[in-house]
């Protein structure tokens, strides 16, 4: 019914009367002939269904009752009754439509359950073995039934386990039978047979002095390696005490290959003679002996050694810490040539007499003591201290500023912070040594440093994702979405080997998803790795030397292609990692958050947010296209910058869109005739348009009118 009526009006007015919708709308400021629309809103339809429980992709007949108009689905279809093939539990809703705009309520839900279990997770014994050997494979995550698919997918077997011998390499796989339904086969399994082969056995130097290290290096070996002194792996580090002859075998399972040629080591002494005095005395008044006197400028000039001083027989021996001024005793030299190959230590002894006026040892060498920090860890609260005696100095004496405690009482010793230097970030440690005389004229010697409270060098990782879109080619339909991960660098001073991770088998394969193509492309500057596959072993992003300098940001996108059929869910979780090293060789690492930014706290610590990056795939209609109209199910206007705005795709060029959107109650909220893909779910319409209100979290029904003629009906979900 339409009335004319004559007012004056100063925007759009809505309300109820009774069962009626009220809409009269007329430009401000204008007198003439305005229309009202009225429109009873009819009761909603009432749902029933052929099945409330079913398998995956089990057919289930819907019908609404109740609606005199057209019934409009939340799938988008229209009809008293449709037929659906839910892939995982669904809820489904329905609205009687009188006319445009004058729609019901929305139905109850009808909820479909679909008791399809999810995929087991495989584990095999072994994954390279030899021919004969046993296999056990073992099934996790499953409830009911396992059965296992051998080559070919043919069933070979039943239970949570299956064991076998193969003679030729194979693929397994598992599905799990539960509720009378069929789970999606598991990812594959391979299991590798193969003949060790016999190694090829290298090394990097053939001849080496008594101490050095030797790295053995053992390639064409498929299995484990096997050295003839018993270590394992591809290299080896050895240091022979003698000549030495190594050889290695590959072992595959229980089988073991033939030995390899042997490469041989040969351990020398230096070939230079070591020729000094083999003893000391001291030369009065003084009371030491110089050490280095030993040593004859006429000898030291034909031999070519460099020479240390020991105090045992040992190369690491404690050293003489004052070598021109040493007490009575034996001492022993020893002499190393330019190869780094070392003599035999050759003793001294050193002998001491009576002087008369004799200047004391404290005089003579007096003592000296030098300190350095060998490492700080300051979040775990532990500093190594160095100190070094000379001169006629002995022991020495810690101090601190604080209140920490030492664990050593020597030169080398571990101080504990306390409470009051984490409050001060900083400790000043004092070392002494004592007074050797008393009230004699020697003093003891003292030094000095400060440790201070590190800068934190910080890494941040963000990671958003694009919106999804739909393809169609030789593989089906697929679900495209590109990440974009931004890594940071929130530190002072430039990080090394900077690395970033993700594995997408957790984020899609776990879920029942399949990857059919990964694609990385990255700043310049980025050395990418161009093994990454997002699987298995192969989930670190970058090659190897990449840096970051100082508040430098670098980006990464990876693009992956996924078919979905068999997913148990449409919502997909992802996270990366990213980890450098700092000035200092300390690791430093963050977990990315969702969005564009690594500290959307802005507290200068990214590394306290690591919020997932999710993202839902909303359905395609059975029957459409992926090259047709795609209207999303739902977005998240929460200004994350992620599905902010409901953004319909792939409109034809020259098509203009016209959308209204409703809620449950039937009453208009949104109204664009030129839409331009910008509603971030506020409302236009109503009578507190004004206020530019967020709608709250719901499900609405919205009308899409394409200019080419098209229309499409459907419900969305709003959720921030």
């Amino acid at each position: 019914m339409t009335k004319q009526v004559h007012f004056t009006f100063l925007r759009s007015i809505g309300w109820i009367i009774g069962s009626y919708l009220i809409v009269v709308s007329a430009l401000a400021g204008t007198t003439g002939p305005v229309s009202a629309d009225t429109c009873r809103h009819p009761e909603p339809p009432v749902l029933t269904g052929s099945a409330t429980s079913v398998c995956r992709y089990e057919a289930v007949t819907l019908s609404a009752t109740g609606c005199a108009g057209t019934v409009v689905w939340s799938t988008g279809d229209t009809g008293p009754t449709i037929t659906v093939r839910p892939a995982r539990s669904a809820t489904y809703m329905a609205i009687c439509r009188l006319k445009p705009g004058c729609i019901s309520c929305f139905s109850e839900p009808y909820l479909v359950t679909v008791k399809t279990p999810s995929a087991p997770v495989v584990t095999a014994s072994a994954t390279r073995v030899c021919p004969g050997d046993p296999v056990t494979l073992t099934a996790s995550g499953c409830a009911g039934t396992v059965r296992w698919l051998g080559p070919g997918d043919t069933e070979i077997g039943i239970g949570s386990t299956y064991s076998g011998t193969l003679t030729q390499s194979a693929v397994f796989r598992a599905v799990c039978e539960q509720n009378q339904c069929l789970s999606s086969a598991s990812q594959r399994t391979g299991i590798e047979v193969a003949i060790p082969a016999v190694p090829l056995v290298a090394i990097d130097k053939s001849t080496v002095c008594l101490g050095q290290a030797v790295q053995l290096t053992a390639s064409g070996c498929l299995g484990t390696v096997r050295w003839s002194d018993g270590t394992t792996g591809i290299t080896t580090r050895v240091k022979p005490a003698a000549s030495t002859t190594y050889k290695a075998v590959c072992q595959i399972g229980t089988c073991q290959s033939d030995s390899s040629a042997g490469v041989r080591v040969e351990v020398q002494p230096s070939d230079k003679p070591l020729i000094l005095l083999t003893s000391l005395q001291n030369s009065c008044p003084l009371m030491t002996a110089d050490l280095t006197k030993a040593i004859r400028e006429s000898d030291a000039a034909s031999q070519q050694l460099r020479y240390s001083f020991r105090k045992g027989t040992q190369p690491d021996a404690p050293a003489v810490q004052s070598p021109t001024a040493v007490l009575a005793g034996t001492y022993y030299i020893i002499g190393q040539d330019e190869n780094g190959c070392l003599t035999e230590p050759n003793p001294v002894q050193v002998s001491i007499s009576a002087c008369a006026n004799a200047i004391p040892p404290c005089l003579s060498s007096p003592a000296t003591v030098r300190v350095w920090i060998d490492s700080l860890n300051w979040s775990a609260g532990v500093v190594t201290l160095r100190g070094r005696l000379g001169g006629s100095a002995e022991r020495v004496e810690w101090q601190s500023s604080g209140g920490g405690l030492f664990t050593d009482a020597g030169p080398a010793t571990r101080y504990l912070l306390s409470e009051q230097d984490r409050q001060r970030g900083a400790v000043t440690f004092t070392v002494q040594t004592p007074d050797p005389d008393g009230n004699g004229p020697c003093v003891g010697a003292s030094a000095q440093l400060t440790a201070q409270a590190p800068h934190p060098e910080m890494i941040g990782l963000s990671m958003a994702v694009s919106e999804p879109l739909w393809l169609t080619g030789s593989k089906g339909r697929l679900v495209e979405l590109t990440y974009r991960l931004s890594v940071v660098n929130s530190g002072r001073n430039p990080l090394q080997h900077v690395q970033l991770s993700n594995n997408l088998e957790t984020a899609f394969g776990a879920v029942g998803a399949r990857l059919e193509a990964v694609t990385v492309r990255a700043d310049a500057g980025l050395l990418l790795n161009a093994a990454y596959t997002g699987r298995g072993a192969d989930t670190t992003l970058l090659g190897v030397g990449n840096q970051l300098l100082a508040a430098a940001r670098a980006n990464l996108w990876i693009t992956v292609r996924l078919a979905v059929d068999q997913a148990q869910t449409l919502t997909f979780t992802n996270q990366a990692l990213a980890w450098a090293t700092d000035l200092n060789g300390t690791i430093c690492r963050d977990q990315s958050t969702s969005g564009v930014e690594a500290d959307p706290d802005r507290n200068q610590d990214p590394t306290d947010n690591s919020e997932p990056t999710r993202v839902t795939i909303h359905s395609l209609p059975p029957g459409e296209s992926a090259t047709a109209l795609f209207i999303p199910d739902g977005f998240s206007p929460n200004n994350d910058g992620i599905n902010d705005r409901f953004v319909i795709q792939q409109v034809p060029p020259g098509v203009s869109i016209r959308l209204d959107v409703y809620n449950r109650w039937g009453q208009l909220v949104y109204r664009q005739n030129e839409y331009k893909n910008d509603w971030d779910g506020t409302a236009n319409q109503g009578t507190a348009v004004t206020a530019r209100q967020g709608l709250p979290d719901g499900t609405y029904y919205y009308q899409v009118q394409l200019s080419d003629g098209r229309e499409f009906s459907r419900v969305l979900t709003l959720m921030r």
